[in-house]
């Protein structure tokens, strides 16, 4: 729009205590003053005032000037309704993000227990008679896993997906508990 009407939109928005507005505009929307992003919502609210004041009377002589208050107020909410809708999706996207980046990461942590007694287990009964009953990508598995791979990266290096590697997995978790019940 042009400069007149937005410089006298600003003045309107300081001179007529328009700010009680955009106060009474957030307090609808329950955002206090005890919110850490209150005072960005209230300079947003600010400027959404002027955008809708250069709205308005662009269209609208001064003669409608009792129906510009209802029809900010409006405007105003919206806006600030569509900014906190926004800033909810995106945290709600970095939350999602990182749930998933910690359960991989819960799953693709070598275990330390299996590090540090790679070479007795290897040589165990138990190992050696579990190893028998595998399949070849069971074994692979147990291989890798052993040797502290991470899920991920066995599924990269075999060329399967992770999906596959947490079968082969339970596949071998069923067995070992079929020779431990004997």
């Amino acid at each position: 729009m042009d400069n007149k009407l937005t410089s006298i939109a600003f003045k309107q928005l300081l001179k007529n205590d328009n700010v009680r507005l955009i106060h009474g505009v957030l307090r609808t929307l329950n955002i206090t003053p005890n919110r850490s992003d209150y005072q960005d919502l209230f300079q947003e609210g600010c400027l959404f005032y002027v955008q809708a004041y250069e709205d308005f009377f662009s269209i609208h002589s001064i003669e409608d000037l009792e129906l510009f208050g209802p029809y900010a107020f409006r405007r105003i909410k919206w806006r600030l309704l569509d900014i906190i809708r926004k800033e909810i999706r995106q945290q709600e996207h970095i939350d999602s993000i990182q749930v998933t980046a910690n359960a991989e990461n819960e799953y693709d942590l070598p275990d330390s227990l299996a590090t540090q007694f790679e070479a007795d287990i290897l040589t165990s009964a138990f190992f050696q008679e579990l190893w028998n009953e595998c399949t070849m990508q069971e074994q692979a598995y147990l291989a890798n896993r052993v040797a502290g791979m991470s899920i991920t990266k066995m599924a990269q290096m075999i060329g399967c997906s992770r999906q596959s590697i947490y079968k082969w997995r339970n596949s071998v978790i069923k067995k070992a508990l079929k020779i431990i019940e004997k």
